[in-house]
């Protein structure tokens, strides 16, 4: 019984130590932390485990991190979709956005529902402004070909 006793109070021991010594070296480097702002390479952050502190890379915008999430992810063309069809109006005009509505946009290929033949024609003849002003909206690569069908109107537009 003894002998354990002796072992407990030595792990005490060391583990005061450790602590004192983990305490003695995150004071150093806060003493050595210099607040002018860091160089290039030189980030650094709280460290919890030792209240020192620690080097990490250099911050990233937001905005370059959503975009490369939205990458990885595969949201892109749902994003430009949803884009497209909250900005339908400024692509096709108030007139037009009355007549007609984007069923999808996968692979670049924008598919249009008009209400008549002959909306879907006059849609078709405007198939490169409409190219244009969704490329403008959506960005470069987003609508390469725009295909034109007939049929009712799932928000109950006439023709």
């Amino acid at each position: 019984m003894r002998r354990a006793g002796r072992i407990d109070v030595d792990e005490q021991v060391y583990a005061r130590r450790r602590a004192q010594q983990a305490r003695r070296r995150a004071k150093q480097d806060r003493d050595a932390f210099d607040p002018s702002p860091p160089a290039e390479d030189d980030w650094v952050v709280p460290d919890e485990d030792t209240d020192g502190l620690r080097k990490v890379g250099p911050p990233t915008p937001l905005g370059d991190t959503l975009n490369e999430l939205i990458e990885r992810q595969g949201w892109g063309e749902r994003l430009g979709a949803s884009r497209l069809a909250a900005r339908w109006e400024d692509i096709v005009g108030p007139e037009l956005a009355q007549q007609c509505e984007p069923l999808r946009l996968a692979g670049g290929t924008l598919v249009i529902r008009a209400a008549t033949p002959t909306w879907a024609t006059q849609l078709r003849y405007l198939t490169p402004q409409l190219k244009a002003n969704a490329v403008q909206i959506l960005g470069a690569g987003a609508v390469r070909e725009v295909r034109v069908t007939v049929g009712d109107l799932s928000d109950g537009a006439d023709g």
